[in-house]
């Protein structure tokens, strides 16, 4: 039985303190997921918030402790996707970089991309834009994928969807992720 597994039974089994515990483990994996898929600090802040709050209310009809990860990463998409469709702004790839103009305080600059070992936050800026150009579902696969190091079988649950559809949103969305970085002068 995995840490969380054992923390999601304690719960279950009335300890109140160990959702605090779950609270510690995956906060900033929710924060990072969401500040990924929004670009935005403080919609991120407020997912991380709504997705906790729906877990606590919910966690006690989660038959399987062990689907947890994919329980809640999926509530946490949720949440991004309702934020998204009413709050944020598409950003468009004609929109000036980092260090050309703009502040960049929208996108949270202090988190690092997956591997990007001190990035220049131009850089960081311009592989955010690249997945900012991409639909929702492909979007949501590569930061699956990427950042949240997921794997296909686990993508295709969060995502509910059979395995060849993950494969396919991971496939075109990383194509698209190439043409958008051409469009902004990145790569051959």
């Amino acid at each position: 039985m995995t840490e969380i597994e054992e923390t999601v039974r304690r719960f279950l089994d009335g300890e109140e303190e160990a959702f605090g515990q779950i609270v510690r483990s995956w906060e900033k994996r929710v924060f990072n997921l969401a500040w990924r898929m929004l670009g935005n600090r403080e919609d991120a802040q407020d997912v991380v918030q709504e997705t906790f709050l729906s877990i606590f209310k919910s966690l006690r009809g989660l038959r399987d402790p062990a689907r947890f990860p994919t329980w809640l990463y999926r509530i946490a998409l949720n949440h991004c996707h309702s934020r998204r469709r009413s709050r944020v702004p598409e950003i468009s790839l004609n929109d000036p970089v980092l260090g050309t103009s703009g502040s960049g305080e929208e996108f949270g600059s202090d988190i690092p991309a997956a591997g990007s070992g001190g990035q220049s936050v131009e850089v960081l800026d311009i592989v955010r834009k690249a997945l900012a150009g991409l639909s929702e579902d492909h979007r949501t696969a590569i930061v699956l994928k990427e950042y949240e190091g997921l794997s296909l079988e686990e993508i295709a649950r969060v995502m509910d969807c059979p395995l060849s559809t993950a494969k396919s949103r991971l496939y075109h969305g990383l194509r698209e992720v190439q043409r958008n970085l051409k469009q902004l002068g990145v790569g051959p």
